[in-house]
């Protein structure tokens, strides 16, 4: 598949370089020359110095020729124009990154009919609603749905007092039709074993139909009181959003923006938030303002360095639940160092967003994970290796597991003897390298 890629920054990058190994002809295009070189060091793609939005320099980047236009620069226009030339040259699918809402509305046929945009990638919203979901399970750091909602994968970190911690994976005690299926450990990930004996900070991921995914947790969790009070840094489009999501649950929002006209914006929109507008934050500011006793802490202002600090004083003071916002990849390993539980970033928002569109098939959902592994969620085809065989038979590669089925609206969490059927449903944990390996056993 040829695909072409407007803007070289992290989330356009990011998915240059997984498109790349999946096989795509990529063509990547940016106008900032650092990022130009940057990328054609690090890609196996040709990579072309202009602006997206010039139909000649569309032209050269073959754009007659692609079946896939994806527009993530940073410029909503720039975006829009890219897909507009895209579909007048006859481009079937268009991918765009959007960040203004007055461009969009969930629902509305606008941004398809009228701009040229078959699929819309909003990373504000999205990572708005991946910290609320995560907020609502208490005990886990993240939530993931799959298969119609009927099934949840939790990330939960062992703290100390979990009971899960120095056991050997066959002696954890775990609720019926739950199942460990993988763990990060020092940002590497893998699939445990029953002989895998569980540490202190090690990040579980653990897959259990919906209803019983809280009681799963909770066999883990050292902490699963409800989040009533969340303190947010940051009153920005992420800010924002969360916070009125999170009011419309129920739950005390306290928003903290240095920006004086935006805090006041803040305060008009909000029912009941409390808005406070400080211009830096110091360890003895969130005490002041009693963030040592507020449930969760979400820093997400657009300095990433300012969110991992502000994150980790909130950890210090005692903060149940620390968030923070990195858009760059290389803060990311530092979050657990720091104490902070859990990263929200856009470029791998957009990535698992980019990779739904692009591999729809047998591949139906995907959950990107930090340390490189996925969750992927592929319905069974028929005349596939896996259809008809035991999962003991199929000869899953090493660093892979099908964790649960959804067949005929019932879940289940599958032992090797379990015999896979055409139309079902199977979520599986997979590393990096062995992610191609699965698809092609699915695969007609």
């Amino acid at each position: 598949m040829h695909t072409v890629i407007i803007g070289a920054g992290e989330v356009g990058l990011n998915t240059a370089r997984m498109l790349s190994q999946e096989g795509h002809n990529v063509v990547l295009v940016e106008k900032d020359e650092k990022l130009v070189e940057q990328a054609a060091e690090e890609l196996d793609a040709l990579v072309i110095a202009g602006n997206g939005a010039n139909p000649k320099l569309l032209d050269e980047a073959g754009i007659r020729s692609s079946d896939l236009l994806i527009a993530a620069s940073n410029s909503d226009e720039v975006n829009i124009i890219a897909c507009l030339a895209a579909k007048a040259q006859g481009v079937s699918s268009t991918v765009a990154r959007i960040h203004n809402p007055d461009y969009l509305e969930a629902g509305e046929p606008f941004a398809r009919e009228m701009l040229g945009i078959d699929f819309i990638i909003h990373t504000e919203q999205m990572a708005a609603q991946e910290i609320k979901e995560a907020l609502l399970v208490p005990g886990a750091i993240n939530v993931d749905s799959f298969a119609e909602d009927t099934i949840e994968v939790a990330e939960v970190i062992l703290n100390e007092g979990s009971e899960a911690v120095g056991r050997a994976l066959r002696d954890v005690s775990l609720p019926d039709d739950s199942l460990i299926v993988g763990v990060v450990r020092g940002g590497e990930a893998l699939v445990p074993k029953g002989a895998t004996v569980l540490e202190k900070r090690d990040h579980v991921l653990l897959i259990s139909g919906r209803r019983q995914v809280s009681e799963a947790v909770g066999a883990l969790a050292t902490d699963t009181a409800p989040v009533r009070e969340v303190t947010i840094y940051g009153g920005g489009r992420i800010g924002l959003r969360l916070a009125l999501s999170l009011e419309k649950v129920g739950m005390s929002v306290r928003v903290i923006e240095r920006d004086e006209g935006r805090a006041r914006y803040v305060a008009s929109q909000l029912r009941k938030g409390f808005v406070l507008h400080d211009e830096g934050i110091s360890r003895d500011f969130l005490l002041q303002e009693g963030v040592d006793r507020t449930d969760a802490f979400v820093a997400v202002t657009g300095d990433d360095r300012a969110n991992l600090l502000a994150a980790m004083y909130a950890r210090q003071l005692g903060a149940r639940i620390t968030i923070a916002g990195v858009s760059r990849g290389e803060f990311a390993p530092l979050a657990d160092a720091l104490g902070v539980d859990l990263t929200i970033s856009p470029r791998m928002l957009a990535a698992e967003a980019i990779l739904r569109f692009v591999r729809k098939g047998e591949v139906i959902d995907v959950a990107l994970l930090a340390s490189g592994a996925e969750m992927i969620e592929l319905r069974v085809p028929e005349r596939c290796r896996v259809a008809g065989r035991p999962l003991s038979e199929v000869g899953f590669p090493e660093g892979a597991i099908v964790g649960a089925l959804l067949r005929n609206g019932t879940v289940i969490i599958p032992t090797g003897k379990e015999i896979l059927r055409p139309g079902d449903d199977a979520v599986v944990f997979t590393i990096e390298d062995a992610v191609e390996e699965v698809e092609n056993l699915f695969a007609t």
